[in-house]
């Protein structure tokens, strides 16, 4: 997640852990899928990393997903949409 004007003037970037515990879902929380397999998008933990820290890309997600993700971000934040 990330605003290109920003991104790319620091060496910041916005993340949303995924896991694959997949059990129940929580308000702020959205499934998805990553490679074929069923995720969990957490925006209720979402922080700030540096650039530094990130590896290799294992993927993306689908538009579908991402607006699943946007949803849970705004839900979590009380952002009506």
């Amino acid at each position: 997640m990330s605003n290109d004007a920003a991104n790319s003037m620091l060496n910041r970037v916005v993340v949303i852990p995924l896991t694959s515990k997949t059990a129940r879902l929580y308000p702020g929380q959205a499934f998805v899928t990553l490679q074929g397999e069923l995720r969990k998008a957490m925006a209720d933990q979402v922080t700030t990393v540096s650039k530094l820290r990130l590896g290799n890309l294992i993927g993306s997600l689908s538009p579908k997903d991402l607006i699943l993700v946007e949803i849970s971000v705004l839900q979590h934040l009380g952002i009506r949409r």
